[in-house]
């Protein structure tokens, strides 16, 4: 499924490529001619726009296969890096073919375009780089970057004009290339992010997080319905059925609402900061909705493009609050090594009441059990049998020594003495002698 987005990204990022190499592209004429000097790198570089993506996104067991044919391993800094630089890049050039509606700001374009690409850059370096392992997050960034990507190469070629003085959704309306990067990205998003549904709330009911007995189960079935309704936004262009596409749109922004307002009823142990960012989100597509219907300050553009982003950012982050608790699957965990024998640490024949030896140390002569130099030890394991080293006495320090099979109990009361005799009995202070059945202190 990564694969597959990737390699959507990658058609999307070379369209781009092409639109901002080739100077006698004009978006308005329809008699353009494709100059094939400039096909060539833009889709050498969507090709390796789309072979990044797929290393930034790789399993482990993906990763492991790639050492094995011998190509250099990457380490998680350097594939946050690779999807932070593009994003940047996505946000730099979205900024860049919408310059018109940023020049009547402070600044003009060239100001915004630098901090967005700073600020998306710099937020998804480090968002990948903490939850990396999340395989659901890996995916689901890919779905968003889709979104985006296509909406960049409809952007680039649309023939539409100022289309952000209308609405969003004026890009899949052209019923030419342009219109298909915007639909397809759009309908791809929604029916990734429905399938994706039971991965991004699946460690909600592993985690520390009092999930609900349908707690899941609802906004499972939200987060499908706001993928459902992306995907009819998609399916039915604006221009087609008006009613019908609006119907969509709310459909999605009401799913979200209740998967903000009630994610403290669906599982009361959430993450604060998850908690206040769902209760903000909520208040600031509120807001949004009130500035554009009822007070006009803003077109539908920038509310549909405000709401979007609200929902992607919430599902991320409900990703990253869960991030601990939800563990690699079995197809994205390492290959475990196979065929090896695992020794057991006791002996077979030993009591299990028994204190575990560390190893077992036998002396050359009973009366040089101190004194002597070297020291035999023997280590008995189920693998290798009985074996014997032959070790200087100074490095040999024993935490725990075998004891014999059948000992008589030792009788309470008596103090053990650091005094050895030559035969082998230790003496106590109060002058009792018995046989020494265990190391001393």
């Amino acid at each position: 499924m990564r694969r597959v987005y990737a390699l959507l990204i990658a058609v999307a990022v070379s369209i781009v490529l092409y639109r901002a190499l080739d100077p006698r592209f004009s978006a308005t004429s329809g008699s353009h001619v494709i100059d094939v000097v400039w096909v060539v790198p833009a889709l050498a570089g969507g090709a390796a726009v789309g072979a990044g993506l797929v290393v930034a996104s790789a399993s482990n067991h993906a990763l492991a296969r790639l050492a094995r044919l011998g190509l250099p391993a990457l380490r998680a800094e350097w594939r946050a890096i690779a999807n932070g630089l593009t994003w940047a890049a996505i946000a730099l050039l979205a900024v860049h073919f919408t310059a018109s509606a940023f020049d009547g700001l402070p600044g003009g374009h060239e100001l915004y375009s630098v901090l967005l690409g700073v600020v998306f850059g710099v937020g998804t370096f480090r968002l990948h780089h903490r939850a990396i392992e999340h395989e659901a997050y890996r995916t689901f960034n890919l779905v968003a970057m889709l979104l985006a990507a296509g909406s960049l190469a409809s952007m680039s070629i649309t023939p539409t004009g100022e289309w952000w003085t209308r609405n969003f959704s004026t890009l899949g309306t052209s019923n030419d290339l342009a219109a298909a990067c915007f639909n397809v990205a759009i309908i791809m998003s929604g029916f990734g992010m429905a399938g994706l549904s039971a991965m991004l709330t699946r460690a909600l009911a592993h985690g520390p997080f009092a999930l609900r007995p349908v707690g899941r189960t609802v906004m499972r079935l939200l987060i499908a319905l706001v993928g459902f309704s992306l995907m009819g936004v998609g399916l039915v262009p604006i221009d087609t059925d008006t009613d019908l596409h609006n119907t969509f749109a709310v459909g999605a922004a009401a799913a979200f609402a209740l998967l903000c307002l009630g994610i403290q009823l669906f599982a009361p142990r959430v993450p604060r900061w998850f908690a206040r960012f769902s209760y903000l989100a909520l208040t600031v597509e509120a807001a949004a909705m009130v500035a554009y219907d009822g007070l006009g300050l803003f077109n539908l553009t920038v509310f549909e493009l405000v709401a979007f982003t609200l929902v992607f950012a919430w599902l991320i982050a409900l990703v990253v609050a869960t991030v601990h608790e939800h563990g690699e699957g079995k197809s994205d965990a390492a290959v475990p090594v196979r065929r090896i024998r695992r020794c057991l640490s006791r002996p077979v024949g030993a009591a299990r009441g028994a204190p575990e030896p560390l190893a077992v140390v036998r002396a050359a002569r009973p009366d040089a059990a101190v004194r002597a130099r070297t020291l035999t030890v023997a280590v008995r394991t189920p693998c290798a049998g009985r074996r014997r080293h032959v070790v200087p006495a100074r490095t040999v320090r024993l935490s725990a020594a075998a004891t014999p099979a059948a000992t008589a109990p030792r009788r309470r009361g008596l103090c053990r003495s650091r005094r050895v005799r030559r035969d082998g009995r230790v003496e106590s202070r109060h002058g009792h002698r018995h046989r020494r059945d265990r190391p001393q202190r």
